[in-house]
């Protein structure tokens, strides 16, 4: 059965253990630079805002590459880079609207939550329980959906707050 990554911002204390074990896996060691989920803190409100790679129906990222390094796996949803096609050129960071890529530090290649390849490596190390790994569903895309338009909402909040 296909999954989902839920993502609950209600739950995130902002601890980053998320992006931690994803450092820890993709880059063998702890430098939540290196995440694949950037997450934004507000401390005066305890809250934290999960930046991650949606999965989206749209991809404008795929479509923003002219190297046509990324592309998009139709049955898991799972964006990809090929990094002998990626000159680095950052189109991709641009075009996600949900602020989830970024270039990594030394390479300079985008980097984006993969899943793990289906096993989400973040999800098992969230002690708050923030990111679930749930089947597919009707009702999950609904609440994904709604989960995804509180994020968005409150970093526009907070975008607009620092600007």
């Amino acid at each position: 059965m296909e999954k989902l990554l839920l993502v609950d911002m209600d739950k995130c204390t902002g601890c980053k253990q998320c992006t931690l074990a994803c450092s820890l896996t993709k880059e063998d060691l702890f430098d939540p630079k290196r995440g694949r989920i950037k997450i934004l803190k507000k401390e005066d409100i305890a809250l934290g805002i999960q930046l991650v790679c949606e999965q989206c129906e749209t991809y404008p990222c795929v479509a923003s590459c002219p190297d046509g390094a990324l592309s998009r796996d139709e049955a898991t949803g799972i964006i990809t880079v090929d990094e002998k096609l990626c000159t680095s050129q950052g189109a991709c960071v641009d075009a996600c609207i949900y602020h989830a890529i970024q270039l990594h530090p030394e390479t300079k290649h985008p980097m984006f939550c993969d899943l793990c390849g289906g096993e989400p490596y973040c999800v098992k190390h969230c002690v708050p329980g923030a990111l679930l790994w749930v089947d597919k569903s009707d009702e999950m895309i609904k609440d994904k959906k709604k989960l995804r338009s509180a994020r968005m909402n409150m970093y526009r909040d907070l975008k607009k707050e620092a600007a």
